[in-house]
C-alpha cells in the first residue's frame, strides 16, 4: 500500500443510541501510568452517561511464547496498559476491556510462522468473547513476501500478530510495542496507510510513538466500532438455523463486511494463485483451438452465457471455499456472530477473486480469438466470423475455465492458501 494513500470517509457520522454493554467476559487490566501526552477530541458521548451504560470493546492481549523473565513480562503487560489508556482518552464514547494474558504455545527463540499465530487469537477471542485479539511474540515473524514484518493484521479474523524482536528495549519499548499494535488495529478497522499519525508505515522501529489519529479517520473508527460494541446475535435469541443465522450476521454490519472484502484486494487473488491460474489457462488453450469447442461455444445465446458466467462463479467458489477448509476457522460449535463474519468476509473475497478471473479469461480469450486465422474457425463452423461470434465464444471460454481454475485451486496449499485469505498485509 502507498504510505500517502489517504481514507477518506464519506459516511455520515453517527451518534451512539445508548447501547447497553453485554455480559461477555470482563477481566481487566486496570493502567498503572500516567496520563499519555495526547490530548482527547471532542466526543459525541454525552459527559453525563454513566461509564457502565457505554458500549463495551474487549481487546485481548496475548503472550503466546512461555516467557518467564519478570522484566519482560512487565514490559510487555504495560504496552497493553498504555494501549489501553490511550483509547480511553481518545474514545470515551467506549468502555474498554484490555485482559492480558499468557499462553506458553511456543518458545521465545526462533522464527516463526504469522498463520498460527493468528488461529491462536481467534481461538482465544472467541473463546473469551472478545472483539479483537492481539498475539504477540518476541520472535521473529517469517514474512512472505518482505524480507522481514513487524506484525500481520488480519480484518477477516479480527486478530492481529506482532512481533517486538525488532523494538529498542529500553525505557520506550512499551511505548513502541503499543504504537506497533494500535497500527494493527488501525488495519483491522479499515484503516490505510497515511503519512503522519498510527497509520504511518513503521518501517523504522525508532518512529514508533503513540500520536492522535487524524478526524477523518477517528470517524471510521468510531463509525465501525459503534457496530462491533453492539450485542451478538446469539445473545440475542438462542434458536437458529444456519441461513437465518449467517443471512442476520451480514446485515447486522454490511458496510464493515464489504470494505473488509475490499481491502482484501480480490482482483488480485487470481495473480497470486499460481496453480489456479495454470488450470484457467490451459482450459483457454484447449478450448481455443478445439474444432467442438468452437460449435458448442457460438451455439450458446447471450442469456445462456450469462446464466452459465454467473453459476460458474458461485460453483468455484464454494469449491474451494470448501474444498480448502476455509470455514473451519475454529474449533468453537454453536452459534457464534464472530465466526460468521469471518466466513462471510472470506467467501466474498473469494466470490470476488473468482468473478476477477472470469473478467481476466474473457479479455484473454477475446484477444486472443482476434489471433487465431479466421479462416480456420471459418472453416470449423461454415460460418463467417464477426465480433457478436468471438464475444459469445470467449464467454464460453471463460465460463469453463474458471471451473477448471477451481480444480486447480484445491491443488494450493491449504496454509498458503489460507494466508493469502486471511493477511491484510505485513507490516
Amino acid at each position: 500500500m502507498s504510505p500517502n494513500a489517504q481514507v477518506s470517509s464519506g459516511r455520515p457520522r453517527r451518534r451512539l443510541k445508548g447501547k447497553t454493554a453485554d455480559n461477555r467476559l470482563e477481566t481487566q487490566v486496570q493502567p498503572k501510568i500516567g496520563s499519555l501526552v495526547t490530548q482527547p477530541c471532542d466526543v459525541d458521548a454525552p459527559v453525563s452517561v454513566p461509564a457502565t451504560h457505554l458500549p463495551l470493546v474487549h481487546i485481548g492481549w496475548v503472550l503466546a511464547v512461555d516467557e518467564r523473565h519478570k522484566q519482560a513480562l512487565q514490559a510487555y503487560q504495560q504496552a497493553s496498559e498504555l494501549l489501553h489508556h490511550y483509547l480511553e482518552e481518545q474514545f470515551p464514547q467506549f468502555r474498554w476491556q484490555m485482559p492480558f494474558i499468557q499462553r506458553g504455545y511456543f518458545s521465545p527463540h526462533g522464527a516463526l510462522e504469522p498463520l498460527p499465530l493468528l488461529e491462536i487469537g481467534l481461538h482465544e477471542k472467541i473463546y473469551r468473547a472478545w472483539d479483537y485479539a492481539l498475539v504477540v511474540v518476541p520472535n521473529e515473524l517469517t514474512p512472505r513476501a518482505r524480507v522481514f514484518t513487524l506484525g500481520v493484521p488480519s480484518s477477516a479474523l479480527e486478530v492481529a500478530s506482532l512481533s517486538s524482536s525488532r523494538l529498542i528495549w529500553g525505557e520506550s519499548f512499551s511505548e513502541q510495542l503499543a504504537a506497533l499494535a494500535l497500527h494493527l488495529l488501525g488495519h483491522m478497522w479499515g484503516l490505510e496507510h497515511q503519512a503522519g499519525g498510527p497509520m504511518f508505515p513503521p518501517e523504522d522501529c525508532e518512529l514508533l510513538r503513540l500520536s492522535q489519529f487524524p478526524p477523518d479517520q477517528r470517524e471510521e473508527i468510531i463509525d465501525r466500532l459503534e457496530e462491533v460494541a453492539d450485542r451478538r446475535l446469539e445473545e440475542k435469541q438462542h434458536r437458529w438455523n444456519w441461513f437465518s443465522f449467517h443471512w442476520q450476521a451480514f446485515w447486522a454490519d454490511p458496510q464493515g463486511i464489504f470494505i473488509d472484502t475490499l481491502g482484501y484486494k480480490p482482483w488480485r487473488l487470481p495473480f497470486r494463485m499460481g496453480r489456479l491460474t495454470a488450470a484457467a489457462a490451459a482450459s483457454v488453450l484447449v478450448l481455443l483451438l478445439g474444432a467442438e469447442a468452437w460449435e458448442i461455444g457460438v451455439s450458446f445465446s447471450v442469456v445462456s452465457l450469462l446464466v452459465g458466467a454467473l453459476g460458474s462463479i458461485v460453483i468455484a467458489t464454494l469449491f474451494i471455499f470448501f474444498g480448502q477448509n476455509l470455514g473451519e476457522i475454529s474449533r468453537e460449535f454453536g452459534w457464534r456472530e464472530q465466526l460468521a463474519r469471518t466466513r462471510l468476509v472470506l467467501f466474498n473475497t473469494l466470490l470476488g477473486g473468482m468473478a476477477a478471473l472470469w473478467l481476466v479469461l474473457f479479455l484473454v480469450a477475446y484477444l486472443a480469438v482476434w489471433l487465431v486465422p479466421p479462416g480456420v474457425p471459418a472453416g470449423w463452423l461454415g460460418l463467417t466470423l464477426d465480433a457478436y461470434l468471438m464475444v459469445r465464444h470467449a464467454a464460453f471460454i471463460a465460463t469453463l475455465g474458471v471451473l477448471a481454475a477451481a480444480l486447480g485451486g484445491n491443488l494450493e496449499d491449504e496454509d498458503e492458501l489460507k494466508a493469502e485469505m486471511f493477511y491484510d498485509e505485513e507490516t
